[in-house]
């Protein structure tokens, strides 16, 4: 299996917001090469980085992490989680529909504080996952 780490979580982390479990779980799921992200996040994580130091510390977190690319059939898992979510009358944004199928097409969970953005079935919030 594996996480792909929300990038709620990973702005959290570098901005020393998580509780000290959270941290050391996500630290060790990092070292034993279980953290995932994928293009969305990391694309999510650098326009929100407004200094040069913000950016180069994302790229150093995130430099050897496997970064998941988005194929058709990620998209096509998009699409169809955006389409249930709207025949239940709720919204599910373009990212979050990219970075939920691409952890269920990946066989992976998404860490996320957004519980309420991803289908139950894949989410876990950090505290949850950290044993908490």
């Amino acid at each position: 299996m594996g996480y792909l780490i929300d990038t709620c979580v990973l702005i959290d982390h570098l901005t020393g917001r998580l509780s000290p479990r959270v941290t050391a779980w996500l630290e060790e799921t990092i070292l034993s090469g279980a953290a995932f992200t994928n293009v969305i996040i990391y694309h999510e994580l650098l326009t929100g980085a407004r200094t040069a130091r913000a950016q180069k510390a994302i790229k150093s977190l995130l430099e050897n992490w496997e970064t998941i690319p988005i194929n058709r059939e990620i998209a096509e898992a998009a699409a169809t989680l955006r389409r249930e979510w709207a025949e239940k009358g709720k919204v599910m944004g373009m990212a979050d529909s990219f970075i939920a199928a691409t952890a269920a097409v990946q066989g992976k969970k998404v860490v996320t504080s957004n519980l309420k953005d991803f289908p139950v079935s894949i989410a876990l919030s950090p505290e949850k996952v950290a044993g908490g």
